[in-house]
């Protein structure tokens, strides 16, 4: 799927974010077997999952609300939608769903819980439960099958060539 330059930009800088808050496993337009979810960014550390959704325009995102996985199942125990600010308002996104704003180079958390904690759902806290989602376990194993996949090729070409 062709994406602009300004949704690739609005990847990476989500890509960085999810870095920054401890997450070492992550892959943007992953299509796993059994999901038709491709998330823009799926990232995962030991104690959960997230999801990034990029959104650009008011257009795609109504487009996107839609979607089954925006209200029920789907990949990410974390979901948040990324946007240029003010695009999306907290009151447009499901229950649940975080909402960051792009600033230039610079990501505000706009709605979702504070600090770096990220716990599973044993730990959840008054801050963290109303943003935690069940994971579905076979769709979080499909994707870090194909993150895993990913790498292995990737492996194979350097170790074949001798070179990147």
């Amino acid at each position: 799927m062709a994406t602009s330059i300004e949704h690739q930009n609005l990847v990476d800088l989500a890509i960085r974010w999810l870095k920054r808050q401890g997450f070492s496993v992550i892959a943007s337009e992953l299509n796993c077997h059994g999901s038709r979810e491709i998330p823009d960014v799926y990232a995962c550390r030991e104690t959960c999952s997230a999801i990034v959704e990029v959104k650009v325009s008011r257009s795609d995102f109504l487009a996107d609300a839609k979607k089954p996985e925006r209200t029920q199942g789907g990949l990410g125990n974390y979901r948040l939608y990324l946007c240029p600010a003010e695009l999306i308002q907290v009151s447009d996104i499901p229950p649940g769903w975080g909402l960051l704003y792009a600033y230039g180079k610079k990501i505000e958390v706009k709605h979702f819980a504070m600090g770096n904690m990220w716990p599973n759902e044993r730990h959840l806290t008054e801050n963290w439960g109303p943003f935690f989602h069940p994971s579905n376990l076979s769709l979080e194993r499909a994707a870090l099958f194909s993150i895993a996949r990913r790498l292995s090729v990737r492996k194979s070409e350097i170790s074949c060539s001798g070179k990147k």
